[in-house]
């Protein structure tokens, strides 16, 4: 009978231990991305924009506000022969389960937010001004984001 001496015996503990523990936190950063691809119609730039700003972003941000969310992006592009979209919208969940959760609290937002509706300029409805062309929904693999440092300015 071999005895494994009491040393090499907590190595191997302390290495597994830090090995689950990786491979525990390295599964709650799969964060879960939908993308939109929208298409602007007749040219009604100006009325898809106000949209945006004033709806889409504001629900974003109470979201983003409440922890519902990660992040959130509205990206511009030009649209050309091989990609047939303006604009790409981007909403990042920090998990498969604040993604699930998502549609019912929007709506909450929007009831509590918005309770006539979005906003809209010339009275034009979403479907006169914007085309959603496709969507996806993506799981982060890899990432990495720089930090901005911020200092504070002491009074003197």
């Amino acid at each position: 009978m071999m005895i494994t001496p009491l040393p090499a015996m907590r190595n191997i503990l302390l290495t597994t231990f830090m090995l689950c523990a990786h491979i525990a936190f390295a599964q709650s950063e799969t964060t879960i991305t939908i993308i939109d691809f929208v298409k602007i119609k007749n040219n009604k730039r100006q009325e898809t924009l106000f949209f945006y700003e004033n709806n889409w972003k504001v629900y974003r941000d109470i979201a983003l506000q409440s922890g519902y969310i990660k992040s959130y992006k509205l990206l511009t592009t030009s649209a050309d022969s091989t990609a047939n979209f303006d604009l790409i919208l981007i909403t990042e969940y920090t998990d498969s389960v604040q993604f699930r959760l998502s549609e019912e609290r929007y709506q909450k937002i929007m009831k509590a937010t918005r309770p006539d509706g979005p906003k809209l300029l010339n009275a034009l409805k979403p479907a006169d001004f914007r085309q959603n062309v496709f969507f996806k929904q993506t799981e982060t693999l890899l990432s990495a984001e720089g930090t901005k440092q911020k200092r504070k300015n002491k009074a003197k």
